[in-house]
């Protein structure tokens, strides 16, 4: 099918609805939550965090929403840019996706991330690929999607 921008976003406007983002958050946390612990198992000090602490992990993952600025609102951001919401600034884009792509793919004693393919094909690596390269980059994504 050949795109047209408007015709993107308005396809994707109906696939990245809110409960597809509202499981990415909640895949995403996962795997942080995860990491978290791997990490604190690695110091030996896997009861460093309080039952408080616990139970604001859990509601965070219950509702996807976390207050402050941090990697759910990076998700956010990019969710709806890839529903065609307009950039705000090129350095705000850039640091919503440097936030995801260390957070997730950068290991301790690496300079750089290493994102694995799998990551594009994802929900929010399309939404990365557009606010990196513009939804042109995704039309053949979109072609298999519809």
């Amino acid at each position: 099918m050949a795109w047209t921008r408007e015709e993107a976003f308005d396809f994707l406007k109906t696939v990245y609805n809110d409960e597809v983002m509202q499981d990415e958050k909640r895949r995403i946390f996962k795997m942080l939550n995860r990491q978290l612990y791997e990490r604190l198992d690695d110091l030996a000090i896997n009861n460093a965090i309080s039952e408080r602490a616990e139970k604001q992990l859990y509601f965070f993952k219950e509702f996807t929403f976390m207050p402050g600025d941090n990697i759910f609102q990076s998700i956010r951001y990019l969710f709806l840019m890839a529903r065609g919401e307009k950039e705000r600034e090129r350095q705000i884009t850039e640091r919503h996706l440097d936030r995801i792509y260390k957070s997730l793919f950068q290991a301790a004693g690496m300079k750089n991330p290493v994102i694995p393919e799998s990551f594009w094909e994802t929900p929010l690596g399309i939404a990365c690929t557009i606010a990196e390269n513009g939804v042109e980059e995704v039309y053949p994504i979109l072609d298999e999607m519809k």
